[in-house]
C-alpha cells in the first residue's frame, strides 16, 4: 500500500493533501475496461500501453532480476515508445483514481506470481472465430518484450540459457517473430490450433521465469 501512494503522489501536485486508501485486490472487468479507455484515449496520450501491453510489461518488470521501482517504469506506461509523454489528468481525483487502479493491478500481478503463481493468467484480448474465440497475445508479449528492455544485461543470462521459456514471447513479441510466425503458424494446415498451442505455453513461460529470479534475487540478498 505504502507503494501505491508513493506512486501516486510522485505525479500528482505537490502540495499538501490527505491520501485516501485505495481500494485493494484484483480489477473487475468495469474497472480494467475504465483503465483501458483512459489509457488509449482520455488521457490524450498518443503511444500510451493498451491493457494487455501493460499487463505483459508489468508480469516481466516485476519478474525481473532486479527491483525496478513505479517511478522508473510508470513513464513507459504513459509512453512506451519514448517514456517522455505525461498524462493529462482532468482533476486530482481523476489521477487518485486512474493511479489506484494501475497500481493495484500491480500489485495483483506481484502478489499472484510469488503466492499463487499457477493462478496467474495474462490478461489477452481476444477475437471471436468460427463460433469461438481466440486469444491475440500481441500486445501482451510485446509489453513483456518492453519490460525485459528495462534491463536487457541482466535479463540476457536466462534467455541465453533457457530460450525454450522465451520462444513464444519472441514470436509474438518481437518483429522477427512475426515473420516465423508466417511459416510455424499462418501457413499451418490448422492455423488457429497451432496458434492456441503456442498461447497455452505462455502463462507456463511466465511462472518459470518468475520462479527462477525470485531464487536467484533471494541468493542474492543472503550473500550480500
Amino acid at each position: 500500500m505504502i507503494m501505491i501512494l508513493s506512486a501516486i503522489a510522485s505525479l500528482l501536485p505537490s502540495r499538501p493533501r490527505r491520501m485516501r486508501l485505495i481500494k485493494s485486490g484484483p480489477l473487475t472487468n468495469r474497472e480494467i475496461e475504465k483503465l483501458d479507455a483512459f489509457l488509449l484515449s482520455d488521457g490524450g496520450l498518443e503511444n500510451a500501453m493498451d491493457v494487455s501491453t501493460l499487463d505483459g510489461f508489468l508480469c516481466a518488470v516485476l519478474s525481473g532480476p532486479k527491483v525496478i521501482t513505479p517511478s522508473e517504469w510508470i513513464q513507459w506506461v504513459w509512453d512506451r515508445e519514448e517514456g517522455k509523454q505525461a498524462p493529462e489528468f482532468a482533476s486530482e481525483k481523476q489521477a487518485q483514481r486512474i493511479l489506484g487502479l494501475l497500481m493495484r493491478h500491480a500489485n495483483d500481478i506481484a502478489v499472484t506470481l510469488s503466492q499463487v503463481p499457477k493462478e496467474y493468467e495474462p490478461l489477452f484480448f481476444e477475437r471471436d472465430v468460427k463460433g469461438g474465440t481466440v486469444s491475440i497475445v500481441d500486445e501482451w508479449c510485446c509489453g513483456y518484450m518492453k519490460g525485459i528492455a528495462l534491463d536487457p544485461m541482466g535479463w540476457q543470462p536466462l534467455i541465453a540459457a533457457r530460450p525454450c521459456w522465451f520462444e513464444v514471447i519472441h514470436l509474438y513479441g518481437t518483429e522477427g517473430g512475426w515473420n516465423k510466425l508466417k511459416t510455424l503458424v499462418d501457413a499451418h494446415e490448422d492455423a488457429d490450433a497451432r496458434h492456441q498451442a503456442f498461447v497455452d505455453r505462455i502463462a507456463l513461460a511466465a511462472h518459470k521465469i518468475h520462479a527462477y529470479f525470485s531464487t536467484f534475487k533471494t541468493s542474492n540478498a543472503e550473500n550480500a
